[in-house]
């Protein structure tokens, strides 16, 4: 319960910079991040809300970034059971793949300036990821 308490303030006021004036997208960041380090029902319930106040934030349609967060969540759950998840290359690389899908379906177009700038923080951002206690991979 203290997981949600804290980072449901955090998405909501990344969803709200993320609406005004920030452009890459780092709620989609907090997801992929939280994805590789906590347990896949935790996360399922982050990508719903994130993607909820995301779209709330910015004006699309809603539930859409909901559906892609846990669409992107769940791919990297499967990748996670067969490859080293936590490993910052991997995490970096996955990081601009959906980046780069990200934007392609929103915004019809690649925007891979933004991936990369998401990927460079997933390297430098993922030592700080706190890991959880129970993951079962």
């Amino acid at each position: 319960m203290r997981f949600y308490l804290i980072l449901l303030p955090i998405i909501f006021i990344l969803s709200l910079f993320q609406g005004a004036f920030l452009l890459p997208n780092l709620v989609l960041l907090l997801v992929l991040l939280m994805a590789v380090t906590r347990p896949p029902k935790q996360v399922v319930w982050l990508a719903f809300w994130s993607g909820l106040l995301l779209d709330l934030a910015k004006g699309n349609a809603l539930g859409f970034s909901s559906f892609l967060f846990l669409a992107f969540s769940l791919v990297l759950f499967f990748y996670r059971r067969r490859f080293d998840a936590t490993h910052p290359l991997f995490l970096s690389g996955f990081v601009f793949l959906v980046a780069v899908a990200y934007n392609r379906i929103f915004f019809l177009d690649w925007q891979w300036q933004q991936a990369l700038v998401l990927a460079l923080l997933a390297f430098l951002l993922r030592p700080l990821a706190p890991p959880s206690a129970g993951l079962k991979l």
